[in-house]
């Protein structure tokens, strides 16, 4: 029974990540209403999507109400490697979609009490790019998954004040693959490393929301971080005893805890506008320290510094109603980058971001269909060459993504 669960969540958590060039590699795309509003949903607050924005929103949903969806996410980037010898200096990541889902269920328990669950991504990346590209030694396939199940409950303290808290229960996944030289000494081709591991972290999370006018509310909510203990096995393509063994290995990973705010003017009785501010601490991820049951290459462990940065990422919504049956949206993102000049490498090339969303929501009796889509621009990057990560001098170029979004909801 214990397999059968585990390896369900694994093919889910499969078609949860979201191999996106993210920012860090935090995933935000949790409905196609706030794909096109860029994520400013802390304030706003108002459909079944709040349990991953704000849990303290769900005080503004009458009755029972249900959403479903997912995000196609389609990334690329091109990489140029200076001084290569050997080796092909351009490379491309492997073009792929991939569909991370969402689900929202929320019930209106009494006047003053809401109780809500949700299913979706918090964490996820993605590269891979061919065997023989220039840098193999450090990368050619790396995978971050994650589901998070979330049941959450919401007060209503008064007319103006509300809150709501839930817990976190997090499945995480992480696969790393990279070439090693072939080692003459030892007769030994090129041969192939696979890190593969899971975990399962709790969490919580809380949120307030505040009505200080009939046409603003502000929104409050906190993410705490999750700590991973990662178990799982470490093979080669080409095992040696006391050298290069299949062996168990694992390991700590502490995922970043999220502040975000969010003011929302409701500005005429058919335009709403707002403007949030999110803070991912990803300082946590200052180490990726790996332990192995067998020593390999002599050694015990393995330890690469990381000492990413807290970053603030900024995002503005825009929602006009056409009509009873039809509403607008825009969305623009800044999102920069946490991963400092001496530490990035090929496992996530990225680079500061920008997204820019457009948006449809038909609205249908109790019924309401969502449609969103992201355009995220990367910005170019010069990498400083670090001989032992096997990073060589090189620039990442042509990073993008398109994010496609559909969510159906409905009020019972």
């Amino acid at each position: 029974m214990r397999k059968f669960f585990t390896g369900w969540l694994c093919l889910l958590s499969l078609l949860l990540s979201a191999r996106a060039d993210a920012a860090g590699f935090g995933i935000y795309e949790w409905s196609a209403r706030g794909n096109a509003l860029g994520g400013a949903m802390v304030g706003r607050a108002n459909d079944p999507s709040t349990i991953a924005y704000n849990p303290a929103g769900m005080v503004q949903l009458e009755d029972t109400q249900v959403m479903a969806g997912f995000t196609a996410i389609s990334p690329t980037v091109d990489m140029e490697g200076f001084g290569v010898i050997g080796s092909p200096p351009f490379a491309s990541t492997v073009s792929a979609t991939w569909f991370p889902p969402h689900i929202y269920y929320t019930r209106q328990v009494n006047e003053n009490h809401w109780f809500g669950v949700g299913l979706f991504t918090r964490f996820g990346l993605g590269t891979e790019f061919d065997q023989g590209w220039f840098g193999r030694y450090n990368n050619t396939n790396a995978e971050i998954t994650s589901v998070s199940v979330n049941p959450s409950w919401a007060w209503k303290l008064n007319e103006k004040v509300s809150v709501g808290v839930g817990i976190e229960a997090m499945y995480f996944a992480i696969n790393l693959r990279k070439n090693i030289p072939p080692i003459p000494a030892y007769r030994l081709p090129e041969n192939e490393s696979e890190l593969d591991g899971d975990s399962f972290g709790i969490g919580w999370n809380a949120g307030l929301l505040l009505k200080p006018a009939e046409n603003v509310r502000l929104g409050l909510a906190y993410r705490s971080s999750i700590k991973q203990k990662v178990e799982g096995d470490l093979s080669f393509s080409h095992p040696v005893a006391g050298l290069f063994p299949n062996t168990e290995a694992g390991g700590e990973i502490t995922l970043p805890d999220l502040f975000s705010a969010g003011v929302f003017w409701q500005a005429t009785p058919r335009l709403g506008l707002e403007v949030d501010a999110v803070l991912t601490r990803w300082s946590t991820y200052d180490t990726l320290r790996i332990e192995y049951d067998d020593p390999v290459a002599g050694k015990g462990y393995s330890s690469y510094p990381k000492d990413w940065n807290d970053t603030w990422r900024y995002q503005i919504g825009i929602e006009y109603a056409l009509n009873d049956r039809l509403d607008l949206r825009l969305g623009y993102v800044i999102d920069p980058s946490p991963i400092p000049d001496h530490t990035v490498d090929y496992i996530l090339p990225t680079n500061d971001r920008k997204l820019y969303s457009i948006g449809l929501g038909f609205k249908n009796r109790d019924w309401n269909y969502d449609l969103s889509y992201t355009y995220l621009d990367i910005e170019p990057r010069e990498i400083r060459g670090r001989a032992e990560d096997f990073v060589y001098d090189s620039r990442q170029d042509n990073g993008d993504a398109h994010l496609f979004g559909v969510s159906v909801s409905r009020k019972f």
